[in-house]
């Protein structure tokens, strides 16, 4: 392997680990505004959400977003062998991915709201909300900057393809 190659597979492999610590705060995000919120809910307590409907809604947001988390984990998880091949605008549209570009944030945030729901807490609902917006304008975008750093055209025409819901 020459000296360009060896540097390329390094500075994609890197784009790759910094794809995952994006996503990995995103959740992060997530988690402490469910926290965060359930801890002002125990000092500051609205029954908004106590009506058993939006329990049940929110025991079947939990169900769906996991779901969704788990379609898209199992979708992308792939032998390392298969990892550094060319990818072609088909690579992207498989599982969730044919629908929304960020299937695992979506599924979190809907677990998340669903989980505001079923505890009945009001300020989480509204972090969640909040922790939607920093993923969706921090987080996502910079990984849409470096997916398309790292793909090029491939990746812009899936992002031409597939919008997203988050």
């Amino acid at each position: 392997m020459d000296k360009d190659n060896k540097n390329l597979n390094i500075n994609n492999s890197s784009k790759t680990g910094i794809v995952h610590v994006l996503l990995s705060r995103s959740y992060a995000v997530y988690f402490f505004a469910v926290v965060l919120g359930a801890f002002l809910d125990v000092i500051f307590h609205f029954d908004i959400f106590g009506n058993y409907l939006y329990q049940y809604i929110g025991i079947i947001m939990i169900i769906l977003g996991s779901t969704f988390v788990y379609w898209a984990q199992s979708t992308t998880s792939q032998p390392k062998s298969e990892v550094n091949k060319e990818r072609d605008t088909n690579f992207f549209l498989q599982g969730p991915y044919k629908y929304t570009r960020n299937p695992t944030n979506f599924g979190v945030a809907t677990m998340s709201l669903g989980l505001g729901f079923l505890i009945n807490s009001l300020f989480s609902v509204v972090f969640i909300i909040a922790a939607y917006l920093i993923s969706k304008f921090i987080f996502i975008k910079k990984q849409d900057f470096i997916l398309e750093e790292r793909y090029g055209s491939v990746f812009n025409e899936y992002k031409k393809k597939v919008k997203n819901w988050l």
